[in-house]
């Protein structure tokens, strides 16, 4: 038994010769616990990647805010609508007007056509429909960090998959800053795993935890360890792959919030059209 499970340990920690220095101390498949990241000096928690009303979320700019200062523990944050940038560069300017204990970054999530794209720390929207190039050259071009979002997921298609993955890493003239290897919703039940098992054998890229929240109660679900409290303290740790990944998954009440939000939207657009019509038609 004993030999059994000395090799089943050994095979985990076996081919890692990409892991960063962020991950070097953990398994091939395994996210970083709270003790792990206190023990290597990573006590600055992030969460980079949610979503607000000004896309598919169900929270408003200001409650989004409300939430992290007065329910979380987190020392950044990232919003990152789909497709558009004027909900975060707008929660920035009241974030600024405040007083609030955690950092704040500019961010999106742009639908490339050959998956998700985070783009960190710009300032200008990037359109979506282009290349994974020309995407992450765009993200390089503002000075900001281009994170490769929920990857390697067959059956989603906004994942990342390997063959584009591999493509960017034999590049001499274009590259990733990070990867998302631990993402708390849907997308990552089976692909985180696989993402950082793939990260930490081959790419050697730096590793962040978010939550991809819909619903306030996700935010934090997902973590990026770091060393540091501010969000150039992330982005240094993202720069020398000094983070790591952490978290949990939605729980089943963050579904069911968001599935209702989303059939209520609906209902709402359906009701407005109608309206639309009846007047148009009189």
């Amino acid at each position: 038994m004993f030999k059994i499970k000395q090799s089943q340990e050994t095979k985990e920690f076996e081919q890692l010769d990409s892991a960063t220095p962020g991950t070097a101390m953990l398994k091939k498949r395994s996210k970083m616990t709270a003790e792990q990241a206190h023990l290597s000096g990573k006590t600055g928690k992030a969460d980079l990647h949610m979503h607000t009303t000004y896309s598919d979320g169900c929270a408003t700019i200001d409650e989004l805010l409300e939430h992290v200062q007065m329910y979380t523990q987190l020392d950044v944050i990232a919003i990152t609508d789909h497709d558009q940038i004027e909900g975060a560069l707008r929660a920035r300017d009241l974030w600024a007007k405040s007083s609030y204990r955690f950092d704040f970054v500019v961010g999106e999530e742009v639908t490339t056509k050959e998956g998700h794209l985070l783009g960190l720390f710009i300032e200008k929207r990037i359109q979506p429909g282009q290349s994974m190039e020309r995407s992450i050259d765009l993200i390089h071009e503002q000075g900001g960090l281009a994170v490769i979002a929920h990857p390697l997921h067959r059956l989603f298609r906004h994942s990342c998959q390997k063959e584009v993955m591999d493509r960017i890493h034999a590049s001499k003239e274009v590259w990733f800053d990070g990867i998302e290897t631990w993402n708390a919703s849907f997308c990552g039940i089976y692909a985180n795993a696989v993402a950082m098992g793939t990260n930490r054998s081959i790419y050697g890229l730096a590793e962040l935890g978010n939550s991809d929240a819909h619903t306030l109660s996700a935010v934090g679900s997902g973590i990026t360890w770091f060393e540091g409290q501010s969000a150039q303290d992330v982005r240094r740790n993202i720069e020398k792959g000094m983070t790591a990944p952490g978290g949990n998954f939605w729980d089943l009440q963050v579904y069911y919030h968001w599935v209702r939000y989303l059939m209520d939207k609906e209902q709402r657009e359906t009701r407005r059209l109608l309206e639309e019509n009846v007047t148009y038609a009189n």
